[in-house]
């Protein structure tokens, strides 16, 4: 079984290649890891992303399935994304078609059932299977390890478009100025018609994404850890009852309700850019953990400090100043404005988003650290 998952990724351009797992360290090391695989297999994007290229100048489709679901969400209708790409749901694949499929953990024989019935419609499936695994047996890095891949393939796809003389329209981020507008003007359209860019060469841009996220990760833990620490403590003083956990952000929550992970929280959903009273009065919770997007959520803290609410939240500009009282706590995300990260020289906005990634290690993070305090659910050898 092994031999045949191997054989496929290799032909399907993404091999299975990791080097050691860091010994001891937090989540965020194990995900520097992983993220320091995908470098590894940097030339292994590339050569699927042009296949996947000339396949899509060719008609093809651009889906996204797999049974990693918040994957599926990551990849389609996402700020610095391509707007190509969409659920492939029941769609029934054609020639030319592209799949990227994606599951947590190792693929299995029903994936590859799938992907030899697609095949023989003329699609070309690309798999996203990390080897990265759980950190303490109970936190994901795969799953995000998935999302790394998604965005440094993408970059490569991109990049290979360009050699080719095209350039595939991106998404800008709706939380910005004409971000919406932008999307009308474009959609419906896989190429741009009114620019031109010049042909980036192979890695470069999905190097420059892992270099980017590599920044940001090791920023979150120099800069962060302190108070992720200091948040995990608060956590771990409040029973899951009176835990809520809200999310801004395509991933989540789903992200976060992973079956293999601990759940020590409820969890919400909550739009970008919305700013309302999210606590019931009524019956706060005791801690609050919000990983919002670009603005801070004022009303949200005003509630939190009048009623002595625990509240840790990440966004890119928080509320002046940051930490209003004692009881809230402010981490930097480390991540743009824009989402995007990555520049493309002649092209109007910056594409591949690391929000994604960095609530997630952030939230796994902070989520780790608070059962190492309370070894809810680990080992002892965790």
């Amino acid at each position: 079984m092994n031999k045949i998952i191997f054989f496929l990724a290799v032909l399907l351009g993404l091999p299975f290649q990791s080097p050691a797992a860091p010994v001891g360290g937090n989540y965020l090391s194990h995900l520097q890891s992983a993220v320091a695989r995908s470098r590894t297999n940097l030339a292994a994007f590339t050569l699927s992303a042009g296949k996947a290229a000339g396949e899509f100048r060719a008609g093809g489709n651009l889906w996204a399935a797999g049974r990693q679901a918040d994957f599926i969400s990551e990849a389609c209708g996402r700020a610095g994304g391509l707007m190509a790409i969409a659920p492939l749901g029941g769609h029934l694949p054609t020639r030319h078609d592209i799949i990227l499929y994606a599951v947590p953990g190792a693929l299995e024989p029903e994936d590859l059932k799938r992907f030899e019935q697609w095949r023989d419609k003329g699609a070309l499936v690309i798999p996203f299977s990390s080897p990265a695994g759980l950190f303490a047996s109970h936190f994901p890095v795969d799953s995000v390890a998935n999302v790394v891949d998604l965005w440094t393939w993408t970059g490569e796809f991109v990049a290979a478009c360009t050699r080719s003389g095209q350039m595939p329209v991106l998404y800008q981020s709706y939380g910005l100025p004409g971000g919406s507008e932008r999307a009308k003007k474009y959609q419906g359209k896989k190429f741009h018609d009114d620019l031109t860019i010049q042909p980036i060469a192979s890695g470069v841009l999905g190097g420059e994404y892992l270099d980017q996220v590599q920044r940001m990760l090791a920023r979150v833990n120099d800069a962060q850890m302190p108070k992720i620490v200091q948040a995990a403590q608060w956590w771990s003083q409040s029973p899951k009852a009176s835990a809520t956990t809200l999310f801004t952000g395509h991933m989540f929550p789903r992200h976060a309700q992973d079956p293999r992970a601990i759940q020590l929280s409820d969890f919400a959903a909550i739009p970008a850019g919305e700013d309302k009273e999210l606590l019931d009065a009524s019956h706060p919770p005791s801690f609050v953990l919000c990983l919002g997007y670009q603005f801070a959520a004022r009303k949200l803290l005003d509630q939190a400090k009048a009623m002595n609410v625990k509240l840790v939240y990440s966004v890119v500009q928080p509320a002046r100043p940051p930490e209003p009282a004692g009881n809230i706590l402010y981490i930097d995300p480390a991540w743009p404005l824009a989402d995007g990260c990555v520049s493309v020289a002649g092209y109007d906005v910056p594409i591949l988003p690391a929000s994604g990634v960095v609530q997630a290690a952030i939230y796994w993070t902070i989520a780790s650290e608070r059962a190492r305090l309370t070894h809810e659910g680990l080992s002892p050898a965790d």
